[in-house]
């Protein structure tokens, strides 16, 4: 306002203040164009360091979890040869594989077939849930059946009590299994059951089976439920099955000639008291070829049972333990049944088998860690999933293993909604390794019916060793032998 004093100081000036404003922002704006430029240029030099430092981290972590996916693999493998479960056939199975195969040429091995089972797949492995068996293909289970007897018990003329018998006349003998009422629990039953088709073929003398029994109670629940479409059709298989029998009412009976003086009963309790008189080996192969026969049915969800009910899955243990995907049929995995029996009833029940098996009185009950551990630790078992399966009575078994530190984080239980009999009875069948209580006829199934399925590593019998571990006491036959278990065999 004043051009006095603008003339007086020259740095006041108008054009000099504009050229100093010029020259300011010239500058800043070359410090940030020089700023810029240097981090560009850093960034530039350091940025394929940073990629090549992170690229050579994920070759690296590739790497690791190939080394770690190779290692399960061959430890996996490593476990499976310990354990020796392949081509592991029992002593009697082999016998009677060879012996009828020697018998039959191959052109009969193959009229002997049936028509379902040209539609199958005959060299591929039998599998239960996913799972391999090792008693061969269906080609293998076609001949141990056709080395047991070639007709049915009672039906023979020659050799049945039935000496007017034909294919016109029927038998007119019969063990009927009818009556709603079983004894004791579903592993007695089905000692019943099995102890009914064994003195089938000991008297030779025809079985038959109410369609409301017992017997079809519990049958049907895990095996060959009724296909409502084709019922005709499962009759037929279910006796073809068996060699028995099926009747529905009284009219069937006396229609098919059966009269009441012509018909015996056996209740449930003089069924499971029965001993067979056979020799060892014959009896063994005898039942182990009806629990192949039985398993082959194990029932999937679909069908229902002798009260109509829709079936369960036999494998909903395994598929809610080790999910529905493929791993199922590779996991290796160990089952511990615990069974308290009651209490005091199971401490004298497995000491009167102790007696005659040599095992310890009280270690398959109590099942503590150091038992459990000095079985699986020499399989290598002790680094892979351990499932606990249990009649629920006794809380202390289950919580000693899961606080132990080696066997606690190993240990998976059956969620509530798949646990029941007949998926926890898979679980323990498809097992690599099943240890269990011998004076438990839940237990005794299961490694009968891992016997007939060509599995080893059943420890039921177990004796101190007097280094602080345990060992066998008595092998697999011991639990078809009735000089161990009495009645239990």
């Amino acid at each position: 306002k004043n051009p006095q004093s603008t003339i007086q100081n020259p740095h006041l000036h108008p054009t000099v203040m504009v050229t100093k404003l010029q020259k300011g922002v010239a500058i800043a704006v070359l410090t940030s164009v020089a700023s810029i430029a240097y981090y560009i240029l850093s960034y530039q030099n350091l940025l394929p360091d940073e990629l090549e430092v992170r690229r050579q981290q994920k070759i690296a972590l590739r790497r690791q979890q190939s080394a770690i996916a190779s290692a399960k693999k061959r430890e996996r493998r490593e476990t499976l040869r310990k354990l020796d479960r392949k081509n592991h056939l029992p002593k009697f199975i082999d016998r009677a594989l060879n012996l009828r195969q020697q018998q039959l040429s191959p052109d009969e091995q193959r009229l002997q077939l049936t028509h379902d089972e040209r539609q199958l797949d005959l060299s591929a492995p039998q599998t239960i849930c996913g799972r391999p068996t090792a008693i061969g293909t269906l080609q293998d289970f076609n001949l141990l059946r056709q080395s047991q007897k070639p007709t049915c018990p009672g039906t023979n003329p020659q050799t049945s009590n039935n000496v007017n018998s034909d294919e016109n006349n029927p038998p007119k003998s019969l063990l009927l299994l009818d009556g709603g009422k079983a004894r004791g629990r579903t592993g007695n039953n089905l000692v019943e059951f099995l102890h009914a088709l064994q003195y089938s073929r000991d008297h030779d003398i025809r079985l038959g089976v109410m369609t409301g029994s017992w017997a079809m109670r519990v049958l049907l629940k895990m095996w060959m439920a009724i296909d409502l479409e084709n019922e005709e059709e499962w009759v037929a298989r279910f006796e073809e099955a068996f060699c028995l029998k099926i009747f529905r009412n009284e009219e069937e009976l006396v229609a098919a000639g059966y009269t009441r003086d012509k018909i015996s009963r056996m209740d449930t309790k003089e069924l499971f008291w029965y001993v067979s008189s056979e020799p060892l080996e014959e009896y063994m192969s005898s039942q182990a070829e009806d629990l192949r026969v039985l398993w082959r049915g194990y029932n999937t969800g679909m069908g229902v049972d002798s009260s109509g009910e829709v079936v369960n899955d036999m494998c909903s243990g395994i598929n809610a333990v080790f999910g529905n995907g493929e791993d199922k049929s590779e996991v290796v995995y160990s089952v511990i049944h615990s069974r308290s029996l009651e209490g005091e009833p199971g401490y004298r029940l497995l000491s009167n088998v102790s007696k005659h098996s040599g095992c310890d009185p009280v270690a398959a009950l109590e099942m503590r860690p150091e038992y459990i551990k000095s079985i699986l630790k020499p399989l290598g078992m002790l680094q892979h999933p351990i499932v606990f399966i249990t009649d629920g009575q006794s809380f202390e078994v289950l919580q000693r293993l899961l606080t132990d530190p080696d066997i606690g984080p190993l240990i998976r239980l059956v969620p509530e909604e798949a646990s029941w009999i007949g998926g926890d009875m898979t679980l323990g069948l498809m097992s690599n390794v099943f240890i269990g209580n011998p004076a438990s006829t839940f237990s005794g199934f299961i490694a009968k019916s891992r016997v007939a399925m060509g599995f080893g590593h059943n420890y039921l019998f177990m004796s101190k060793d007097g280094k602080g571990g345990y060992r066998p006491s008595c092998g697999d036959v011991c639990i078809f032998n009735s000089k161990v278990m009495g009645v239990m065999s």
